[in-house]
């Protein structure tokens, strides 16, 4: 079945539904990608945070959708690794279950929802993609050494180089200095392999 869009475009009456990341160098692939699917005929939507959202005028074939949520602050300031993780905690938890609202009155409208894709970091999702019955394709926007570092992140536990220290400072010296050395080792055998 086809439909037409509000902007003239074909839609083959398929609507995706793109959860990115709501850090930059997450929304703009996602964004990328969301524009490669509605040129092939995808109708999109684009469910985000309101920290880091994206400007729907610049996107107007998309529709937007932002998360309900419970946060006291809008934009937390996120300045070092260890506030990342925290983040990214925190969302995988507290938006859980307005994600899955968002998802079940999308899925109830006409169009449905024939996929969700999520940013990788999004762990927390697949348990509702599961409850709701609805397929989840991950978009990871990982550069090369992301990605040698995850291939090579259970070897490198098993040999205890993740370690608890007590000592803040020696742990992020550490670390620092042993990915720098495991990059460069890696990458000089990815590339002369």
């Amino acid at each position: 079945m086809n439909t037409t869009t509000t902007t003239g475009k074909l839609t083959n009456g398929h609507r995706l539904v793109l959860l990115p990341l709501p850090f930059q160098g997450h929304v703009s692939p996602m964004l990328q990608l969301a524009n490669i699917l509605h040129s092939k005929g995808f109708s999109i939507t684009i469910l985000h945070t309101r920290f880091n959202s994206p400007n729907p005028t610049n996107y107007p074939h998309f529709t937007f959708l932002s998360i309900p949520d419970t946060a006291s602050e809008a934009n937390p300031l996120i300045s070092d690794v260890g506030m990342i993780i925290r983040f990214l905690h925190y969302i995988n938890i507290s938006f859980v279950d307005p994600i899955r609202g968002c998802l079940e009155r999308l899925m109830s409208e006409d169009d449905g929802v024939a996929c969700l894709i999520t940013d990788a970091q999004w762990f927390g999702i697949q348990s509702v993609a599961d409850g709701l019955k609805l397929p989840r394709i991950v978009h990871r926007t990982s550069n090369i050494s992301s990605f040698l570092f995850f291939a090579a992140y259970s070897r490198l536990r098993d040999t205890a180089c993740f370690g608890s220290f007590s000592d803040k400072g020696y742990t992020s010296f550490f670390f620092s200095l042993l990915i720098q050395i495991f990059f460069l080792k890696y990458i000089h055998r990815y590339l002369h392999d």
